[in-house]
C-alpha cells in the first residue's frame, strides 16, 4: 500500500523484571544520585540497583532483559541458577565462589539479598553470561549489552532494510559528559540513514537529535544536540530546521550526503520513505509503506527504497 506522509515515530520496548523470594538481609547502601545501569536499552528502576563498597549491583532478574535467560531459586541452599544459551550460571548468596559451567570462578564481592531481591555484582555476572559492561563516568551510568542471536545475523543481512532494523534496535552506550532527553517522549522517532549504509544513523525523537555509529554489534552515540522552538537554517544536517540550543560530541560532515529517510506512523502502523540531499530534501514527496504486524513486534519499522537498491 502506498501513500503520502507527512509524520513520523517509533516504538520502544520494555521488560518487565521479577525478583526471587528470599528471607535474608545484609547492609546496603542505597544508590548515589544519578548512578544508572542500562540493560539493552532497558532503564532499570532504582530499587533494582544498590552501590555496596564502592560497587554496583543490581538485582538479578534484571537480566532478563538480556533475553533467553531462565532462573531456578533453591531456596534451601540459597543458590540460584542462571540459564542461557550454551551457559549455566549458579551462585550462592553471601558467597564469593561461583559455577560457571560447572567450574568453580572467584567474584569480586559476593551476592546478598536486599528487600527480597537477589543482588549481583554487575560487571562479573553480565560478563559471565557473554555480555559487555560499559561505564560512563560523567553520567554514573553502567550499560549492560548483548545483542541477540536474530539481532546479529540481520544485521549481516545483505537485505538492506533488515540490517538497518537491526542497527536501530541493537543495544546503545553513550561516554558522552551529558544525557539528553527529550521534553516530551512522543512516538514521533525519524531515522536517517546516509544512502545504501546500515553502520550509522540519526535519531530524531521530539526536540533531540542523536547520531549513532556501530561498532563491535554496538550503536554508539557520537553526537547528540537539543533544538529550540526558534527556525533555523543548519549547513550540515540540512533537513533540520530548528535552532540548536545545545551540543553535545562530535557529528561527521553530511552537507554532501543524500539520506534515506524513515519516518515511522503508529496510527497507521506505516512508515514514511524517501531518498533526500541538501537540494531537495524539503520538496521530497514521501512514499509511503504498511508495517506488518510481525515485524511491527521487532519494531521493525525500517523499509525498502526501491530507488536506492
Amino acid at each position: 500500500m502506498m501513500r503520502k506522509l507527512l509524520l513520523g515515530s517509533s516504538v520502544i520496548l520494555c521488560a518487565a523484571l521479577l525478583a526471587p523470594v528470599a528471607h535474608t538481609a545484609s547492609a546496603a547502601g542505597p544508590t548515589p544520585k544519578g548512578t544508572q545501569v542500562v540493560v539493552n536499552n532497558n532503564d532499570l528502576d532504582t530499587k533494582d540497583i544498590l552501590n555496596k563498597n564502592n560497587q554496583v549491583f543490581f538485582s538479578l532478574t534484571s537480566l532478563q532483559s538480556l533475553g533467553g535467560l531462565t532462573f531456578a531459586w533453591n531456596n534451601t541452599t540459597k543458590q540460584v541458577t542462571v540459564k542461557g544459551s550454551g551457559t549455566s550460571l549458579q551462585l550462592t548468596i553471601n558467597n564469593r565462589t561461583a559455577l560457571k559451567n560447572g567450574a568453580s570462578v572467584s567474584l569480586s564481592a559476593a551476592p546478598f539479598i536486599h528487600n527480597g531481591k537477589t543482588m549481583i555484582p554487575l560487571r562479573f555476572v553480565a560478563e559471565a553470561l557473554d555480555g559487555s559492561v560499559t561505564w560512563n563516568p560523567n553520567t554514573q551510568t553502567a550499560f549492560v549489552s548483548k545483542p541477540g542471536a536474530k539481532l546479529l545475523a540481520d544485521l549481516k543481512s545483505s537485505e538492506l532494510s533488515t540490517a538497518r532494523n537491526a542497527a536501530i534496535n541493537l543495544p546503545r552506550v553513550s561516554q558522552l559528559t551529558e544525557d539528553f532527553e527529550p521534553s516530551v517522549e512522543t512516538a514521533s522517532l525519524q531515522y536517517y540513514f546516509p544512502a545504501k549504509t546500515k553502520d550509522r544513523f540519526i535519531e530524531v525523537n521530539n526536540n533531540v537529535i542523536r547520531y549513532y555509529q556501530l561498532t563491535k554489534n554496538t550503536a554508539y552515540l557520537k553526537w547528540q544536540a537539543l533544538t529550540g522552538d526558534k527556525a533555523g537554517k543548519q549547513d550540515n544536517l540540512y533537513f533540520i530546521n530548528r535552532s540548536l540550543t545545545q551540543e553535545n560530541g562530535s557529528l561527521p560532515d553530511f552537507t554532501a550526503t543524500t539520506f534515506a529517510s524513515f519516518r515511522w506512523m503508529p496510527h497507521i502502523t506505516s512508515t514514511g520513505y524517501g531518498l533526500m540531499n541538501k537540494e531537495n530534501w524539503n520538496e521530497v514527496i514521501y512514499k509511503e509503506a504498511e508495517v506488518p504486524q510481525p515485524k511491527l513486534k521487532e519494531n521493525y519499522i525500517i523499509v525498502d527504497i526501491p530507488e536506492e537498491q
